[in-house]
Formats: C-alpha cells, sequence, structure tokens
C-alpha cells in the first residue's frame, strides 16, 4: 500500500493568536495536512489532497498568491497562502477516497474528520489521525482511529479512553518520541535541538507514515520519525522545511 489519503485544514484565529482579529479570515488551506502532503509527495507517496478551500488548491505557483481568488496572506517565512475567505469551504463537498488509508487531523473539524473517517471505515480502511487541535476532540472519535500521533499535551487528554490494541506514536518535541501499543512502550530522544520549531511535529508525523506504508517495525518507526522532526528543527519554514527532510532521506 503506497497510496493515501490526506485531509486538510481550517485556520483558527483563536487557536493561534487567542483573539478573533479578523472577521473574514478563518479557513486555513492546509496546515498540518498540506505539510504532511508535500513531505509525502518528496518521499514519493502517491497522495490525494482534501483541500478546506476547494478545488483551486493546492496553489502551483506559490509566489503569486496575493491577489489570486482564495490566498489572504502569506507567513513570513513561507511562500504560501495560510487562509482563505470566511466560509470558503462550507460548500465543498467532501470527495471519493482514493486510497484504503486516511491521514487527518482535527484542524478541519470535528464534523469534517467524522465524514472522511465512517467513508473511509465502511471501505474496511485504515484512518491515522493527528488529533490536534485537541479542544475538537471527541471520546467517540477513537471508534474511527487505528493509529493516532499527539503530542504529549493531546497524549494527557486523551490517554485514559485509548484502548491497548491501538498503537500511539507519542511526539514529546525536545524529549523525542515514544511508541505505545499494546503494553510495549519505545521511547527515543534527539540528539541536537534546531531554532525552527514549526513543521517538526509535521515531519514527525510524515515519517510515522512513511514507516507504517513500508512495513517498519515499531522502532524503526519511532527513530525515523525523531530524526525528521530533529532535522526539520534546523530549516526555517513549515512545509518547505518538512519537504526538504524529505527529500534528503531519498538522497
Amino acid at each position: 500500500m503506497r497510496q493515501l489519503d490526506i485531509l486538510g485544514g481550517v485556520f483558527r484565529d483563536l487557536l493561534f493568536y487567542g483573539h478573533i482579529h479578523a472577521n473574514n479570515v478563518l479557513e486555513m488551506m492546509g496546515g498540518t495536512g498540506y505539510n504532511v502532503y508535500t513531505g509525502l509527495a518528496a518521499l514519493n507517496i502517491d497522495a490525494k489532497f482534501h483541500g478546506a478551500s476547494g478545488d483551486d488548491f493546492p496553489v502551483n505557483d506559490t509566489t503569486t498568491i496575493i491577489g489570486t481568488r482564495t490566498g489572504i496572506f502569506v507567513c513570513r517565512n513561507e511562500k504560501e497562502a495560510l487562509a482563505v475567505h470566511r466560509g470558503a469551504n462550507l460548500h465543498v463537498t467532501p470527495k471519493a477516497l482514493t486510497s484504503n488509508l486516511l491521514f487527518a487531523t482535527l484542524e478541519c473539524g470535528g464534523d469534517t474528520f467524522l465524514t472522511y473517517a465512517k467513508m473511509m471505515k465502511q471501505k474496511g480502511g485504515m484512518v491515522i489521525l493527528d488529533p490536534s487541535p485537541v479542544f475538537e476532540w471527541e471520546a467517540s472519535f477513537i471508534e474511527y482511529c487505528d493509529v493516532l500521533i499527539p503530542n504529549a499535551k493531546e497524549y494527557q487528554r486523551i490517554k485514559d479512553i485509548i484502548p491497548k490494541d491501538k498503537p500511539v506514536f507519542l511526539k514529546r518535541g525536545i524529549n523525542g518520541g515514544s511508541y505505545f501499543h499494546l503494553g510495549r512502550e519505545i521511547n527515543q530522544t534527539i540528539t541536537n535541538q534546531g531554532e525552527y520549531p514549526l513543521g517538526c511535529g509535521d515531519a514527525f508525523d510524515v515519517a510515522v507514515i512513511y514507516g507504517l506504508l513500508n512495513h517498519y517495525m515499531p522502532e524503526e518507526t519511532v527513530r525515523l520519525a525523531v530524526n525528521f522532526g530533529e532535522k526539520t528543527s534546523f530549516i526555517r519554514g513549515s512545509s518547505k522545511a518538512v519537504e526538504q527532510v524529505a527529500r534528503d532521506f531519498l538522497k
């Protein structure tokens, strides 16, 4: 299995800034989902990206986004549109899944996640969830998840309802990463820490998915995930950093 579907996210003023700073800005065009998409594409994984803002994303020419139909502003260390006008994704019809594996975060909202997760489970497929932002989490989501990739704070919130037979790849930041399954625990520490944490967790996700697709042993997957996150911390950017680390891995 070398194919998967990836669910994009939405921009949330409250999540990043603590208050709603603009009435016309809400939906994000990709978030972690898009970063993971670019990373896996760099690893030659065939992925279909289900974006939150419609059929005109992903945008190919990332240098001319301002002034186009959907893009509003660009992060100072990126060349990608980060947001679209409020309501841009309200009428986007869920697209058919093309694989037997779905990766999602909760940036898309709990309702959207459930829509896609149920579609995947109905066809007998597998669902991998990065439960961020955790305020979207509901206990009922657990039955639709086959693998979870939380960070430490998210794990503390949801760990009591995770069955022991569901694998967990835990992102522990500067402390590395861990794997839990059926009472087994594997821990991997980092060796160096860069100054750019943006995108490190997304790189971790990329490596976990790559390991699962290639039938790596859990200890190999955790080691690769921590390595990807660590290397990303030395590169400015988010999706561009994740993509570079992935490309370097194949060299």
